[in-house]
């Protein structure tokens, strides 16, 4: 069986390996020659994903069908829709071109989510070009309407900050300005089979202070007091998977919890989440390899996915949170670099890739500013117990200089 990757960045090998061990020749796609992802497949091809009459060149002439073939979710952005356009094309299990489109677009995803009753805010869009005429509400987000990882997202809550948004941001690309839906932030990874949606896990975000508002954490949500929450978004979640025909896919969306448990969906994309979550920080939670679970989805093994993941929702109330950390201080030095080892035997620490330097470490403004300095994985009892650990183990790096948060 083939295993088709459009976008074959770093965070696509994880699926290509996944794949690769369960039989799957992985066939690889990406503008970039230089792409890592190209290198980890069985077959590599540079070409322009932007146009899946490309793609279609090729799985041509590998003679695919519903039978032989499966697109690989893999996190992507915008171009997610031209791994829809594949699935319809040959008939492929999974996302449509047409839902992509509704994951991908922002404007269209909040007008259609808004026409059916799942998304209260006022959005305007403000196309490339244009001069912006009307002032929003305050206090509002700005956001590239194709944007993906938090790219360029910016809160603003009075005239300075938007006409500084003005002078500062080139109108290359369209945004879309909405309401500010003031809550408490998560992320969800989860998973749609045959139309029924499945939650895999349920994270709380550590944010950034405004404008940025970037995420530099995550919490799992496994405490039993969150029993009404989680029913509240798997129930939301199933909705809009719903509107926007999502039958067969991996996913992950970022929810608001407004006051009063009203749930805010903010995106969902029919794609595994990045930033080390859908590879490394999910399976050690949860136990549970969406890349693996995917697979036997596509391959009919509708029981041993469910089962899987419905086992791991029966011991949603842990006795033990885990927090993933990216390493987000700022505004100071780099003094020390301590071994992996040394760490271990001061925290509970059970993930750890470092990428740090020594020496200055700038303003956390957006996700390529922190994400590539690495993350550590600490376990805990409690939220409160995890941020004193996380605090105490970035100030190993910094001394007592000043740490993001």
């Amino acid at each position: 069986m083939f295993g088709i990757v459009i976008g074959a960045s770093s965070e696509s090998i994880f699926a290509i390996g996944e794949a690769k061990k369960m039989g799957l020749t992985v066939l690889a796609f990406d503008g970039d020659k230089e792409a890592s992802g190209l290198a980890a497949a069985d077959e590599a091809y540079v070409v322009d994903i932007r146009k899946p009459e490309k793609i279609y060149e090729i799985l041509d002439q590998k003679k695919i069908t519903r039978e032989n073939g499966m697109i690989l979710p893999v996190p992507i952005g915008r171009y997610l829709i031209s791994a829809g356009a594949v699935n319809d094309h040959y008939g492929l299990v999974g996302l449509s071109q047409k839902s992509a489109n509704f994951c991908t677009d922002k404007y269209l995803f909040h007008r259609l989510l808004s026409e059916s009753g799942l998304r209260n805010a006022d959005c305007q869009l403000l196309k490339c070009g244009e001069i912006p005429k009307e002032e929003p509400a305050y206090p509002s987000i700005v956001k590239p309407r194709f944007g993906a990882g938090s790219r360029g997202v910016w809160q603003i809550d009075n005239r300075k900050q938007w006409e500084d948004f003005v002078k500062q941001t080139p109108i290359e690309e369209d945004y879309v300005v909405e309401t500010l839906a003031e809550g408490i932030e998560y992320g969800v990874d989860a998973m749609v089979i045959n139309g029924e949606f499945k939650l895999v896990l349920l994270r709380k975000k550590m944010l950034t202070p405004p404008p940025a508002r970037q995420c530099v954490g995550y919490y799992s949500v496994l405490e039993l007091e969150e029993e009404e929450w989680r029913k509240i978004v798997c129930e939301h979640l199933e909705n809009v998977s719903k509107v926007l025909g999502l039958t067969n896919t991996i996913l992950h969306a970022d929810i608001i919890r407004r006051k009063g448990n009203l749930p805010f969906v903010i995106e969902l994309s029919a794609r595994p989440s990045g930033h080390r979550l859908h590879d490394v920080f999910t399976p050690l939670v949860t136990g549970i390899n969406m890349i693996e679970s995917y697979i036997q989805l596509i391959q009919e093994k509708l029981d041993t996915v469910k089962e899987k993941i419905e086992s791991t929702e029966k011991n949603k109330a842990g006795e033990e949170s885990y927090l993933i950390h990216y390493f987000d201080m700022e505004d100071c030095e780099v003094t020390k670099i301590p071994t992996e080892e040394e760490l271990r035997k001061k925290y509970p620490l059970v993930g750890y890739e470092c990428h740090l330097n020594m020496g200055y470490q700038g303003k956390v403004v957006d996700g390529h500013s922190v994400m590539g300095r690495g993350y550590f994985i600490l376990k805990g009892k409690r939220e409160e117990e995890l941020v004193e650990l996380s605090r105490r183990f970035l100030r190993e790096y910094v001394g007592e200089e000043r740490i993001a948060r």
